[in-house]
Parts: structure tokens; sequence; C-alpha cells
């Protein structure tokens, strides 16, 4: 009865969407230097530069989500067959 009335319609918009891939211009040298650093003897900062960047990535796809589509619940225009 709760979804009844209201603009509970059932369909709910999705958590995340595609990733851009040009989000991918910032990642990939973000990731590359987290290996050297982590190579370098850095590794606290090596996994502060991994975890920004799949925040990056969780904020991009965020973001990009589709657009939820709402229907109107009544049309106004409806013509009913015979009545003119």
């Amino acid at each position: 009865m709760a979804g009844q009335y209201g603009r509970s319609s059932g369909q709910r918009r999705p958590a995340f969407g595609r990733v851009d891939p040009f989000c991918l211009f910032a990642v990939v040298p973000m990731l590359l230097l987290a290996g050297l650093l982590f190579w370098g003897g850095l590794p606290e900062v090596a996994i502060g530069l991994i975890v920004l960047s799949a925040l990056l990535v969780v904020f991009d796809s965020w973001t990009n989500r589709p657009v939820k589509v709402v229907e109107p619940e009544y049309d106004d225009d409806y013509e009913q067959p015979g009545r003119y």
C-alpha cells in the first residue's frame, strides 16, 4: 500500500555507471607513480596514491550513472475512443 501512492514507482536509479575513459588519463599515471614509490621504499605514500586513484574511479562512475526515467502517472492529453 505504501508504494501505491506517491513517487515510489519501483524503478531505482543505479548506484554506478560506466567509467569515463578519460578518467584513466589521471588514474594510470597515479598507479605507475605508486608502483615506483612502492619500489623506491615509500609504501605509505604509494598506498595513499592507490586509494586516491580508486576513489577517483568510484567518483567518476558515480557521476556517470544513468538518469532515472520518470514516466508521468496520468496522461492529460489522452482522448477516449468514441468521445469527441
